[in-house]
């Protein structure tokens, strides 16, 4: 299989990544391996632990494996990170030195017509990335109006989140809703003027969000890798839509002592905490005009990056 995934911003990551030190490092989102790869074969690496909830994964790590003895990839969700570097006796190397979060979907996610994540090609509704409960398919043909709407408008930003529900519901009186296209058709319904984007983008986002409880898993993600890094440790974090991006923000700009903004998708936190966290990203750091030109999908990144600085 071929990896067509590229990673985002690689420079400017690589330029955030001590030289002089042998460094423990989790990359909590493997997918297709890039960071993992670039950083073993340009970097001092005592361990570095890759985690992702895909099973695709595995295919991409064996050559890694094979190549490293110090690499290692564990499956499941970065949600529980704490849990999966304790399980596979990694104690010894409990504190990082990096934690690496590269959001989003992976151009092999993305291209493979049975994952149905892209509305351009015709897909079975699924976008589940690994150990889901639910599929697409379930919640577009089970799930009230009032809860279609909500989650295109909560996990979207959906203007028309109530327009493209009763749509649905209309829909799937006649039958059942199975595919990507008959899901696009019926959201570029619901639209009565013309889009900048593809009318169907915030929903599908919206539903793949939604069924693999990305935000969740990212707010439980972050508040645990504080306890996985050492002092002087770093974050590092590739966004790639406003809501992923937005939690992050607020996470970092709460644990570094600034004025606390309440995230709709994170729990508020008491504004006397510890401060364990310093910005040295003060605004995300965007891709060059060369990049989004080679790789028009990293457009919409945004790298921010924070570093531990007590112990909490």
């Amino acid at each position: 299989m071929e990896n067509k995934h590229i990673p985002v911003m690689i420079e400017e990551v690589k330029s955030y990544i001590p030289i002089n030190k042998k460094l423990n490092i989790i990359d909590a989102t493997f997918g297709g391996g890039g960071y993992s790869k670039i950083i073993l074969e340009n970097f001092k690496i005592g361990k570095l632990i890759a985690i992702d909830r895909d099973p695709l994964s595995n295919f991409f790590a064996k050559k890694l494996s094979a190549k490293y003895n110090n690499f290692k990839l564990i499956n499941g969700c970065f949600g529980e990170i704490d849990n999966l570097i304790e399980k596979e006796n990694l104690n010894n190397t409990s504190q990082f030195d990096l934690i690496i979060f590269d959001l989003g979907l992976s151009t092999n996610q993305l291209e493979d017509p049975k994952r149905g994540f892209s509305f351009l090609t015709n897909s079975p509704l699924n976008m589940g990335m690994g150990h889901n409960k639910k599929t697409v398919l379930d919640v577009i043909n089970k799930y009230s109006e009032d809860q279609l709407s909500n989650i295109f408008y909560k996990f979207g930003e959906e203007k028309f989140s109530r327009k493209i529900a009763k749509k649905i519901i209309n829909a799937r009186k006649i039958k059942d809703i199975e595919s990507t296209n008959e899901l696009s058709n019926i959201i570029k319904q619901s639209y009565n003027k013309k889009s900048k984007i593809d009318p169907a983008t915030r929903t599908f986002q919206a539903l793949r969000i939604y069924i693999n409880d990305e935000l969740n898993e990212l707010s439980k993600a972050l508040e645990k890798s504080l306890n996985l890094l050492k002092v002087q440790g770093k974050i590092i974090t590739v966004s790639f839509h406003s809501l992923e991006d937005r939690l992050v923000k607020d996470f970092f700009n709460h644990n570094s002592g600034k004025r606390w903004r309440s995230s709709r998708h994170y729990p508020e936190l008491t504004d006397d905490g510890p401060i364990t966290l310093k910005l040295i990203t003060k605004k995300p750091i965007r891709p060059s005009d060369l990049e989004t030109k080679i790789n028009p999908r990293s457009r919409s990144a945004k790298l921010r990056i924070a570093e531990k600085i007590s112990i909490n």
